[in-house]
């Protein structure tokens, strides 16, 4: 993949939020918004992108964490360069909103 666009990302937020009833039900320990911050790590890198140094944190910052690396992985392959925030905090919201969350 080498470059993302912000269609793209896009596409792969939607495609977890349409895939969101495997991604939960495979989520393990992890809290809905982490799994869905996983699946968008993850389908960023099988498309392609790449983060090299990927450190795990405690359970509590797990869905922060999958947010800076994606982070990452967008400042690196992003063309051109666009914040990917607006996305995930919709994926987020739409969860929430689904979930009843507050």
């Amino acid at each position: 993949m080498g470059a993302i666009t912000a269609d793209q990302f896009r596409i792969i937020c939607n495609g977890v939020w349409n895939d969101r009833a495997g991604v939960l039900a495979d989520r393990g320990s992890l809290s809905g918004e982490s799994a869905l911050m996983r699946a968008v790590y993850w389908r960023l890198c099988k498309n392609g992108a790449e983060y090299k140094q990927a450190d795990s944190y405690s359970l509590a910052q797990t869905t922060l964490t999958y947010e800076r690396v994606i982070g990452c992985v967008l400042e690196l392959n992003a063309t051109p360069h666009f914040d990917g925030t607006p996305f995930l905090q919709e994926l987020r919201k739409l969860y929430e909103n689904e979930a009843g969350c507050d």
